[in-house]
């Protein structure tokens, strides 16, 4: 099967197949750029595995170097936090979780304690980012839609990003470390706020099939990949956005 995708793509290679944006989904509003994680001087990451999930190492590293790229050179990255939970639990408490933390009611006391003490002394604002990696993540709003990365908009006190291993992993064509490394920032993106132009939103992704941040992998953007290559970055209008933000920093 893979065989067969590829000589698809090597077919359009050759063709120079290339398309248009999609077009933006009319509903979403402009909006500001997370200025306080792009202009952060530091920037602080908590991993918390539940059950053992965590991404692979090259990705992590990829993932850094693009957070870098768009924020800031000092990175601390805190001591992981080993979560076990029941799995039937885990939707729940990924749920709630930016909710005043309701979510910690479907944690094990002892658990519990162990979350609350590596967040007690985690900074209370946007240039903190806690990635939770779940082998259990759905959409809030459609349970039985699984998902492999969700950004959460309503956590309160810093960036809330979950990714899921078991969505991820094993994917069709691509290597598990390619796929985590699409997932990773495609999510920061999210946290990023991009797009903020409404012009290029398509339900709070980009409508350009060559960004990170794209709503795919529709059909098109699939075929897209071997003019423009696997999609690792923000196009140039959401790196644009970005630049802007970063400029407009001590103002």
């Amino acid at each position: 099967m893979k065989q067969l995708i590829l000589g698809f793509l090597m077919l359009f290679t050759i063709t120079s197949c290339t398309f248009s944006p999609k077009e933006a989904d009319g509903v979403s509003k402009t909006r500001e750029i997370n200025k306080g994680l792009v202009c952060a001087k530091q920037v602080d990451i908590l991993p918390i595995s539940i059950n053992g999930s965590q991404p692979p190492k090259k990705a992590f590293k990829f993932y850094l170097k693009k957070l870098k790229k768009y924020t800031t050179d000092n990175i601390v990255i805190h001591d992981r936090v080993n979560i076990s939970m029941n799995p039937k639990l885990i939707d729940h408490f990924l749920k709630n979780y930016g909710r005043a933390r309701t979510g910690f009611n479907y944690m094990a006391e002892s658990e519990r304690d162990k979350l609350q003490k590596a967040l007690k002394s985690f900074p209370k604002n946007k240039t903190g980012i806690v990635m939770i990696y779940t082998p259990v993540l759905h959409c809030p709003s459609n349970p039985k839609r699984e998902l492999r990365g969700l950004a959460f908009y309503y956590a309160p006190d810093y960036n809330v990003v979950a990714y899921n291993p078991t969505a991820i992993n094993d994917a069709p064509v691509i290597s598990d470390v390619q796929a985590w490394k699409i997932v990773l920032t495609h999510e920061i993106g999210h946290s990023f706020h991009l797009p903020a132009n409404k012009e290029r939103n398509d339900h709070g992704h980009c409508t350009s099939r060559e960004c990170i941040l794209y709503k795919g992998p529709d059909w098109r953007a699939v075929l897209s990949v071997p003019k423009h290559g696997m999609p690792y970055d923000f196009c140039k209008s959401c790196q644009a956005e970005l630049k802007e933000a970063k400029a407009s920093c001590q103002e």
